[in-house]
């Protein structure tokens, strides 16, 4: 066990910013202050992380042992214990790194995006105060004070997602996706309480504190648990797949799988840097994180880990169908967003945690990029966020188009972009899955493989579409929409009018419609602060997959093992009893020949389909970037419709009518109501003997006398 106090700061320098531009950054409105601080406060955050993951103590990244820092006991009672404690280990280190890098090129960008805006400070104060919630949930050393910076960034994306408060989009997304968060967290609440009564531990390492031995829960796990049964009555016995169908409902909800995923692309009326750092690079893998930091306890619950693995396959297909149809350039990347998480969930549902973490970290670096681009084109375009209206902007905007086009390249799975290595590493994995489960057997690993493929195809179409219709073709500024009629259809401006040097807060919110351009207008490319970022992030895009080369591809160039982040992360995954996985591990470390050429086959297989994908998209949305595309997909599949149908609007009617009307009203209120009618009718019945005269007093207080003395007689009497 390794002590550094250093790791507080990481997380307390963004509270500190979110503090001082809350009460001193409101007062000076100066946006050079505000945005100085929150940057400043980022950047040392960031410093501090990559101190600790790289340098400090050999680098928590490479040390078998966690960096820890135990700031004070929090609950310490009977045989529970929930210290307020941080620890970095290679996971929470990786974790730690994109987020503070990435948030910080995005807190730069937001700078410029959000120039002339009245709650300028609000904004960064908001953001400031979700990377300290974020951190706080990575960084955590147990499983209580993970499920705080769990909440907190569900407030935050609240009110960032609701930032615009005279939008009703704004405003209804924002409750939205606070309802769906909160039906996710009580998942998580009930797998820890049963992992406690399971285990009698919550903490996620093993330490001395004040000179009591902490076990952590995946210690106990792994030396007095054995595998469960592959079983639907697993998932009800109170066992450890109980422990993880209830993480992953957790998981459901903030990373927006099946059935929660409504509220992330409803998501996208908040800012686009609030779309760029929590609902692409950081909030949403949240549920990965929580997946893959519990492996131990999914190892040995086969049957949970089939239910993520199908449940992740089946987002990612369905999301994109929808993606594919979509407008709105940020609804196209939201929906993108849905179906990459559904990717990270299959790889760690089939086993191969370390490659949907690898995945969440190129994800992060491509899906910031693209929506930061997205913003930049919206900045360029006064604003406009529907496709319809662009084309041809590579000629004005030469910076975003350059660089949008490698996150393309990147989610597309072209070599060598970040993203070919993750996503190839995913199907090999689900092609494969069999190899880690009791009796190898893995129901359906071939079917998965099939969807995400599918899925990989997808992928390439609706990226291609997304940047032919907003780069290439004719310009279509001025052009009338060819169904603006349909609201459903019709692009929702984040500034409405936010021109001439009108503020996002003062202008007309109601922005159900559609704005018209200027007469005269024409595209701009973005100022630096918001191009630097993207350059930054078109890098990262394009060699951040290089950390993590698999053997079956380095080797082809003369590597004896490129896949250092595999080997980093090795030490985090729990070696189970489970023993088809440990003979898969032991095959795969000694890189069996079949194996190899398996997967380099496959690899060349989906480079052969991402590539069909782009032809597809750039044959089909070229010459007609305008096409009208199945409605049902426009539409979403219908889903909201179905959710109010058949589960908001019933739950509000019962609410109204039942319990409002039925038993608060009648049931509540009539008895509160009843007790002071009762007394008021007795107050009044008693206040007519209260006639005023002294002889009428006097007569009743004599009467009263003649009673008692009436009936001490009475029962004397009965004595005698």
């Amino acid at each position: 066990m390794i002590e550094n106090n250093l790791l507080s700061v990481i997380i307390f320098a963004p509270l500190a910013g979110a503090v001082i531009n809350w009460l001193i950054g409101g007062r000076l409105r100066n946006e050079m202050f505000s945005g100085l601080v929150a940057c400043g406060s980022i950047a040392v955050s960031c410093l501090a992380a990559f101190y600790l993951a790289f340098i400090a103590d050999g680098g928590a990244m490479f040390s078998e042992k966690p960096i820890l820092d135990h700031i004070w006991t929090w609950i310490n009672v009977g045989g529970f214990r929930a210290d307020f404690a941080l620890g970095m280990d290679p996971l929470s280190a990786v974790y730690a790194c994109f987020i503070t890098f990435v948030g910080l090129l995005i807190h730069i960008f937001a700078t410029g995006y959000m120039h002339g805006d009245n709650g300028f400070y609000r904004f960064f104060a908001y953001l400031n105060l979700f990377m300290f919630a974020m951190l706080t949930l990575v960084l955590a050393d147990n499983y209580l004070l993970m499920f705080v910076g769990w909440e907190g960034v569900g407030l935050c994306s609240y009110l960032l997602i609701g930032y615009y408060i005279k939008r009703n989009e704004a405003r209804e997304a924002a409750k939205k996706a606070f309802v769906m968060n909160r039906i996710g967290d009580w998942g998580v609440l009930m797998g820890m309480f049963l992992i406690f009564t399971l285990t009698g531990s919550i903490s996620f390492y093993d330490k001395v504190v004040g000179g009591e031995q902490v076990q952590s829960v995946f210690t106990v796990v792994l030396e007095n648990m054995s595998v469960d049964p592959f079983t639907w009555g697993a998932i009800a016995a109170g066992g450890l797949t109980s422990v993880g169908v209830l993480f992953f409902i957790g998981a459901t909800g903030k990373s927006a799988q099946i059935p929660l995923l409504t509220w992330l692309p409803d998501a996208m009326a908040g800012p686009t840097p609030v779309s760029a750092l929590i609902h692409a690079a950081t909030m949403v893998t949240a549920g990965v994180y929580l997946v893959v930091r519990s492996n131990a306890i999914y190892q040995l619950a086969p049957t949970a880990m089939w239910i993520i693995a199908v449940i992740g396959a089946a987002t990612a297909l369905f999301a994109a169908t929808i993606a594919i149809a979509q407008n709105d350039i940020k609804k196209v990347l939201a929906y993108s967003t849905v179906s990459q998480l559904g990717f990270m969930f299959l790889a760690a549902g089939v086993g191969a945690f370390i490659v949907a973490i690898f995945h969440v970290m190129t994800h992060a670096f491509f899906k910031a990029l693209l929506f930061l681009g997205s913003g930049s084109v919206i900045h360029g375009m006064h604003h406009e966020q529907d496709m319809r209206k662009m084309g041809n902007l590579k000629k004005y905007m030469p910076i975003t188009f350059f660089t949008m086009a490698t996150g393309w390249l990147a989610i597309a799975g072209i070599p060598i972009f970040s993203g070919f290595f993750s996503k190839d590493e995913i199907l090999y994995k689900t092609f494969a899955a069999d190899r880690y489960f009791p009796a190898g057997s893995f129901p359906g690993n071939e079917i998965l493989w099939f969807v995400a493929v599918g899925t990989a195809i997808l992928t390439a179409i609706y990226m291609t579409r997304m940047m032919v219709m907003t780069f290439w073709g004719t310009e279509r500024f001025h052009e009338a929409l060819p169904d603006a009629d349909h609201p459903a259809d019709t692009a929702h401006a984040e500034e409405n009018a936010f021109a001439a040097g009108d503020s996002h807060d003062d202008h007309d919110d109601d922005d159900d419609h559609h704005h018209a351009l200027p007469h005269d207008f024409k595209p701009h490319e973005s100022p630096w602060v918001m191009t630097v970022p993207l350059i930054i992030l078109a890098f990262l895009s394009t060699v951040g997959g290089l950390v993590g080369v698999p053997y079956a591809m380095s080797s082809i160039v003369g590597i004896k093992d490129a896949n250092k982040f595999e080997h980093v992360l090795e030490p985090v995954i729990a070696e189970t009893k489970m023993e088809t996985a440990v003979a898969a591990r032991e095959a795969a470390k000694a890189h069996e020949p079949e194996v190899v050429q398996k997967e380099r086959l496959l690899a060349l297989l989906s480079v052969v389909l991402a590539g069909i994908g782009i032809a597809i998209g750039w044959f089909v949305f070229r010459g007609n970037p305008l096409r009208k595309m199945p409605t049902i997909l426009e539409r979403k599949w219908k889903l909201d419709e179905f959710y109010n149908g058949f589960i908001v609007d019933p739950i509000t009617r019962l609410s109204t009518n039942t319990l409002w009307k039925g038993f608060d009203v009648g049931v509540i209120d009539g008895i509160v109501n009843g007790v002071g009618s009762f007394v008021r009718g007795l107050g009044t019945a008693v206040r007519g003997i209260q006639v005023g005269f002294v002889r009428s007093y006097a007569a009743v207080i004599i009467f009263g006398a003649l009673v008692v003395v009436a009936y001490f007689i009475y029962f004397g009497m009965r004595l005698i």
